[in-house]
């Protein structure tokens, strides 16, 4: 009887013992990010010195125009990149963004298969829920106003994938976005507030704004009116068609809008 009980405690002991070591797998909760006011970062639960060739990067593209974003405008929308290397098919990761009094700013949404955005504290956090090949998105929206320089930061765990949290390579890693320039912004915000009307349009075409200078192109790429300071064109004239214009708008604003004349 002694030795069945004995047999029992072992076995129950190695599970206990298989599920600590695995609890990970599923992301450790928490902040371990590695930002400052964090509980640390990966470290903290995997040890061990090894060098299985890990690194790890974060980027930011603008979800509007496609492109590299080194600054944001407050309220809009990024996709934020974060890419593992290692030789191993087992990575985890944690990232948050915090302003300069180490607040959480922005919101995460959109996140990639196999990660979860939850809170703690006072920040947002995306991170694993199960081990991955290294590479997650998320989209993170800027705040409504400006903050000053938004900092990201991440941890992760290449893992030796050994069945414990020894033996591990931990790697780490910040990236910030400056706040763009207010007239920037105002220019952002005139281009998109910017119309052009009626939509198509027959006889007239006005602009919610008056325009410094303005020039209207067909498809061919041939200037069918130029003028200055005016908020109307007649287009009776117009051949029936696609046109584009190319306008400057307030606070020397680019202004780019098409319309159809029919």
């Amino acid at each position: 009887m002694k030795k069945h009980i004995k047999s029992s405690l072992i076995i129950i002991a190695g599970a206990i013992l298989v599920m600590v070591n695995s609890s990970n797998a599923n992301g450790p909760g928490g902040d371990r990010t590695g930002a400052p006011g964090s509980s640390g970062n990966c470290a903290s639960c995997h040890g061990g010195t090894a060098n299985l060739g890990g690194d790890i990067v974060i980027s930011a593209v603008d979800k509007t125009t496609a492109t590299v974003a080194t600054e944001y405008t407050p309220g809009k929308t990024y996709t934020i990149g974060i890419k593992m290397g290692g030789t191993s098919t087992k990575k985890g990761f944690q990232i948050t963004a915090i302003n300069s009094s180490n607040v959480g700013i922005g919101t995460f949404s959109g996140n990639s298969t196999g990660t979860r955005i939850y809170s703690s504290g006072n920040r947002s956090i995306c991170g694993h829920n199960t081990p991955g090949l290294g590479v997650w998105y998320v989209d993170w929206t800027a705040p409504a106003t400006a903050s000053g320089t938004v900092s990201f930061y991440a941890s992760g765990v290449v893992s030796n994938a050994n069945g414990s949290d020894n033996g591990d390579q931990m790697v780490k890693t910040s990236f910030n976005l400056t706040a763009a320039a207010a007239s920037k912004t105002e220019q952002i915000n005139s281009a998109i507030n910017f119309t052009v009307y009626p939509n198509p349009a027959s006889h007239e075409l006005k602009f919610s704004s008056v325009v410094s200078s303005v020039s209207i192109m067909n498809q061919t790429g041939k200037i069918v009116y130029s003028g200055k300071n005016v908020n109307q064109v007649n287009i009776e004239n117009f051949a029936n068609g696609l046109y584009f214009v190319n306008a400057i708008g307030e606070n020397q604003t680019p202004i780019c809008k098409q319309f159809i004349k029919q």
